[in-house]
């Protein structure tokens, strides 16, 4: 069967049949995108045979393993999800880690609990004929382990620690003590599956055991470390998810300084074929690279105006003068042992961004549908960590040679709905409304607002994409990430040269709006010193005190993004002026400040956000009705792109 089956174009104008090994399409061009998607259930293995045409759509490639053969076409989705497929759908936050739902295919027989559930898992590891790399999909953490850095390793480590507690409140925190289901997708831990928690619930101690098993094979300046920390798990000593993801953050922080990592950023927007104004913003200004060297901190700003040429692009612009003036007087290097301390810096600066919007909304008098608003992504690097913000549809791509994953989760009524359980991801993309935004900065007062802001571990060459939808509709960077972006990673091209390429990409398949783009090239080598061994007992002795003084507030479900507190909280930055963000920018830098005793304040504050959070979602009927909180005109489906048509239903993983 799979020497006659062909894979189908996704260009709706095009549909045509292709060979399997095919990278384009035959008559369109249009880069083929293979979807390998992993069925839920034992039972599939001895029932489907390799090579098998399942509904006349799934070709089985391995045991548990079909290539979705007609990817243009929206998969089935039942009309209410059972309560088990639910948990994934919630776990949409946490998508870089966790597999979503793409479809199902209902049992042959009504009499038989027959249904097969598909799960799909971003880009999977294929070689150059399109082929899988690994024969499930991805490899075990095992498999790989004893190949990897010691800052991988630890950052692998850190992972699972930070998908402890959102995992354990799903009673599912099992899965990460299974073997079998904790696989790695280069610099990512995803798991292949969920698996339900039995009648007792695994504690720490239970990880530790794991986790001992890794420490003959792990890193040799890193195995006392790890021989004390399972030491600590077992015993129960180390009894708390956050003291763990704090213990792990100081190694990260310090098995980072083994390498040294410069950036170049470049850029670009344009108004597109069919509009009249540009309302994008970008920062830095457009059509020019910028190159920072090792200990600068690179910052990237794109956003995407609503609300018509008499505002949407002064909202914009706003937002791209005020954020780099917050962020450059705020205190984001000298606290070491705190780094989600950075992430309050960026809510707070993003906080202030959104409220002089929407003072300026105020004072001009707009309502409803004249309020001006923006759409935000934004990332901001510091050492080893690169800190990935955003409000609204605009996105971040992670690119790395292996693979190109979504970052971002769009703030839009689709989303909604499967964050509530409600509808699989691409049943969701269907409904006409799906795309019209829940949230954009400046539409009302921050304290209204939900910003999610990503801690990302760099420890090898990538590049961030963050661009506006007039690129990302459209299922347009799952298909050419890897002819246009992948050959800045491979030297083949300059940072400049893949901007342009990606913006006239846009213009050409897409069209139907403005597009902006940015891009931050990273690259990463190692120091000349080599790291010395961290030793566990002065981790501890630096972390732990501190930590046994808070009261930790694990802020409703932990999304990624409105992660735990796991550390002490900084002041919010204080508001000022510095060189406009229209003249060339210099490398972000920060001032000096000592952290003082405010712990008990800010965690006020988070807890009111936390309330707003949790009441952010009330229940209502498993459909996409409500309407959207910001401007009707937002997120509509967009018309036609100039070529190649297809659903604008882009992977959130």
């Amino acid at each position: 069967m799979d020497s006659v089956t062909t894979l189908q174009c996704q260009n709706l104008t095009c549909l045509s049949p292709n060979a399997l090994t095919n990278r384009f399409c035959e008559k369109c061009g249009t880069p083929l995108v293979k979807r390998y998607l992993w069925m839920i259930g034992d039972w599939v293995r001895s029932y489907y045979r390799v090579g098998e045409l399942i509904d006349d759509r799934y070709l089985v490639k391995q045991p548990q393993i079909v290539l979705d053969t007609k990817p243009a076409q929206a998969p089935q989705a039942p009309d209410e999800p059972p309560s088990w497929i639910s948990l994934y759908l919630k776990l949409l936050p946490f998508h870089l880690h966790i597999p979503q739902v793409y479809g199902y295919i209902p049992s042959p027989d009504e009499r038989l609990n027959m249904d097969i559930w598909l799960l799909e898992y971003g880009t999977i590891p294929l070689d150059e004929t399109g082929e899988l790399i690994y024969p499930e999909l991805l490899p075990t953490l095992a498999e790989v382990w004893s190949q990897a850095s010691d800052l991988r390793q630890i950052h692998w480590l850190w992972q699972m620690a930070k998908l402890w507690y959102p995992l354990q409140k799903k009673a599912m925190v099992s899965s990460l003590l299974n073997p079998s289901l904790t696989r790695v997708n280069n610099q990512l831990l995803q798991l292949l599956e969920l698996s339900k928690d039995e009648v007792t619930t695994p504690n720490l101690r239970n990880l530790g055991a794991f986790w001992a098993g890794l420490i003959p094979t792990a890193a040799a300046n890193i195995q006392d470390f790890l021989a004390s920390l399972t030491q600590e798990l077992e015993s129960g000593d180390l009894d708390r998810p956050e003291s763990l993801i704090t213990i792990l953050d100081y190694a990260l922080q310090h098995y980072g300084r083994g390498q040294e990592r410069t950036y170049e950023i470049f850029t670009c927007t344009d108004t597109g074929p069919l509009r009249e104004h540009n309302e994008d913003a970008c920062y830095p200004p457009a059509n020019q690279a910028i190159t920072l060297s090792n200990g600068q901190n690179p910052l990237a700003i794109v956003c995407d105006g609503i609300g018509g040429q008499e505002g949407g692009e002064i909202a914009a612009q706003l937002a791209i003068e005020t954020l780099p003036r917050e962020i450059n007087q705020s205190p984001t290097t000298d606290i070491q042992v705190y780094p989600d301390s950075h992430s309050l810096v960026l809510e707070q600066a993003i906080r202030v961004t959104n409220d002089l919007i929407s003072q300026r909304n105020d004072q001009e008098s707009r309502q409803d549908r004249r309020r001006m608003g923006t759409t935000l992504v934004m990332a901001f690097a510091q050492a080893e960590e690169m800190y990935a913000a955003h409000v609204g549809d605009s996105r971040i791509y992670w690119i790395t040679a292996q693979g190109c994953h979504q970052v971002t989760v769009d703030d839009d009524l689709a989303d909604r709905e499967v964050k509530l359980g409600y509808l699989l991801y691409r049943d969701a993309i269907q409904y006409p409304n799906a795309g019209a935004l829940v949230q954009a900065l400046g539409m009302s007062s921050a304290t209204n607002l939900y910003p999610t802001v990503q801690r990302l571990i760099i420890d090898q060459d990538c590049v961030f994409l963050l661009c506006s939808d007039g690129l990302s509709d459209y299922d347009r960077v799952e298909q050419y990430w890897d002819s246009e972006i992948l050959p800045l990673l491979q030297g083949e091209k300059t940072v400049t040269a893949v901007g342009e390429s990606l913006l006239q990409l846009a213009n050409q398949k897409n069209g139907h709006d403005n597009s902006t783009i940015a891009l931050v090239y990273c690259r990463v080598v190692p120091t000349a010193e080599t790291v010395r061994p961290l030793i566990y007992a002065e981790a501890k002795e630096r972390i732990i005190p501190d930590l046994n003084d808070q009261d930790f507030d694990h802020r409703g479900d932990t999304y990624s993004g409105e992660e735990a507190v796991t550390a002490i909280p900084t002041p919010p930055p204080a508001s000022s002026s510095v060189s406009s963000p229209t003249s060339p920018p210099a490398p972000t830098t920060v001032s000096t400040l000592v952290v003082v005793a405010i712990a008990v304040g800010v965690l006020g504050l988070l807890a009111a956000i936390a309330w707003q959070f949790l009441s952010r979602y009330p229940v209502s009927n498993p459909s996409i009705s409500p309407a959207p909180v910001t401007s009707p005109t937002t997120g509509t489906t967009p018309p036609a792109p100039v070529t190649s048509p297809t659903p604008p239903n882009a992977s959130p993983n």
